[in-house]
């Protein structure tokens, strides 16, 4: 470690370095251990400067130098609250993922996805009624409802549109008339694989389905839940560590205002009650991740680029807890749904004690506000099979998610989903806040009581980027008070 590293660690906690006591950690064996153990020594006698006198207890020749004693600082309301963050592991696949990668995984995760988007449809006091797909087939009944699996989406030559759906007892054609112009509006937005619900009348052939009505499974209209402690959350994500384009002095100017050294007293008070950042993913920017990124890369070794990482997150005030999950440039399987990113890669974020790691998506609850947080790589083929969607604006897409009730419904498309027994990318209860990155453009709207936000990015555009003219937003934080449940965007470049 280079004597401006050290240095810097000590900085980090307020606390300059006396030369004698830096040239005596230099020898030492073990740095970690010996920096750690001369930070508690400094907090305890709550000086500014070590040293040597601090460092061995006792006396010196010299004469000892004047220490400073700091000020006591005012607390902020944030740690006037003690933590309340809940992660939901059901849903985390980390260290218990039961993929077989086999034909039975299929079936298995297929008819998870059936039955619990099913499950929600039935709710629905229009599709109460809602028979197998068999019984519609048997012709015994004129007007139907049903719910099925959409396993293919096409168009007939008079501009219909034709629907496969299925479900454990066959496949019908859904049919949705071009003269229908608010369901072929709908319609417009379905994709293969996802679970909708149905209500019509059967043809006089019997062997295929009038659409009258479509539902997706959607999510209710309610009030959110809101904290009862004035806290909030920072999001953020998609930081690229490593990459030429990460903007570090950025990223310090986000950290420092939550440290309450930047912003007006307003900005301060807001930072004051942040006590928790999430960030979604992509903390660095990976090796290997896309042709020809060794041009783009300040940092080429993985693990250096975590520990880097690492020490920008121990910046960051003690009272706040941070909630880490991969995205699709961290070391953890490209399938969704990911575990948390391995320690091997990245061990000083295992020993950071305020620290969270967890797999992709993460399904938490704040002070009772619930939270979803996943990087959002399905964004990508959202807005590749819907028309209209575009990078431009991923609350849209996001939105049309909480409609299907589905983290990433389209299956066999640009994002892999692994064939786990379950599951896991359902959303069976809508949360009060979804968070995602990826896209790298900062947006906030709401959707029938939950806060979509999608929280940009910390680094530069990129040559991709570029090219596929996407113009990302960086700098941009959103924060959102539990309390209130608004959004300020913090803007830090």
């Amino acid at each position: 470690m280079k004597d401006t590293e050290i240095v810097e660690r000590f900085l980090e906690s307020g606390v300059n370095l006396h030369p004698q006591v830096l040239a005596e950690i230099k020898k030492s064996e073990n740095l970690e251990e010996t920096i750690s153990r001369l930070l508690t020594i400094v907090r305890r006698s709550n000086a500014s400067v070590l040293t040597p006198e601090l460092v061995h207890g006792e006396s010196s020749d010299q004469k000892p130098e004047k220490v400073e004693v700091r000020r006591r600082r005012k607390r902020v309301e944030a740690e006037e609250h003690e933590s309340e963050l809940l992660i939901k592991r059901k849903n985390d696949v980390t260290g218990r993922s039961m993929s077989q990668g086999n034909i039975e995984s299929f079936v298995s995760y297929f008819s998870s996805r059936y039955e619990k988007l099913s499950a929600i449809l039935k709710s629905r006091k229009e599709l109460r009624e809602a028979v197998s797909v068999e019984h519609v087939l048997q012709g015994r009944q004129r007007e139907v409802s049903l719910i099925g699996m959409v396993s293919d989406v096409r168009t007939s030559r008079r501009g219909n549109v034709i629907l496969e759906l299925e479900d454990p007892t066959g496949t019908v054609p859904v049919v949705v008339l071009s003269e229908e112009r608010e369901m072929m509006r709908e319609v417009r937005e379905v994709t293969r694989d996802e679970v909708l619900g149905v209500r019509g009348f059967l043809s006089n052939g019997g062997n295929m389905v009038i659409a009258k009505e479509i539902f997706f499974p959607e999510v209710p209209h309610r009030e959110p839940k809101r904290s009862d402690a004035p806290v909030a959350v920072a999001l953020i994500s998609d930081v690229h560590v490593g990459s030429t384009k990460f903007l570090k002095e950025v990223f310090l100017r986000f950290v420092r205002w939550l440290r309450g050294e930047l912003g007006t007293s307003r900005q301060k008070q807001l930072a004051g009650r942040v006590k928790y950042v999430f960030v979604g993913g992509d903390l660095v920017d990976g090796v290997g991740i896309y042709p020809e990124q060794k041009e783009e890369l300040a940092v080429k070794d993985i693990q250096e680029q975590y520990a880097l990482f690492a020490r920008l997150i121990a910046r960051l005030p003690e009272h706040i807890e941070v909630v880490v999950l991969p995205g699709n440039h961290d070391a953890a399987r490209q399938a969704e749904p990911q575990p948390a990113i391995e320690e091997e890669f990245a061990p000083q974020l295992y020993q950071n004690p305020r620290v969270h790691m967890v797999g992709n998506p993460c399904f938490a609850s704040v002070h009772g506000v619930s939270v979803v947080s996943y990087h959002g790589r399905s964004l990508d083929d959202m807005i590749a099979s819907i028309p209209g969607l575009s990078y431009t604006s991923p609350a849209r897409a996001m939105q049309l998610m909480l409609r299907k009730r589905h983290l990433s419904p389209v299956y066999g498309g640009r994002v892999p989903l692994a064939p786990e027994l379950e599951d896991h990318l359902v959303l069976e209860e809508p949360p009060e806040i979804l968070h995602m990155g990826h896209v790298h453009r900062t947006e906030v709207s709401s959707y029938r009581g939950t806060l979509v936000v999608n929280s940009g990015t910390f680094q530069e555009q990129t040559e991709f980027q570029r090219r596929m003219n996407i113009q990302p937003t960086p700098g941009r934080v959103p924060i959102v008070d539990l309390q209130s449940m608004r959004t300020t965007i913090m803007r830090f470049v």
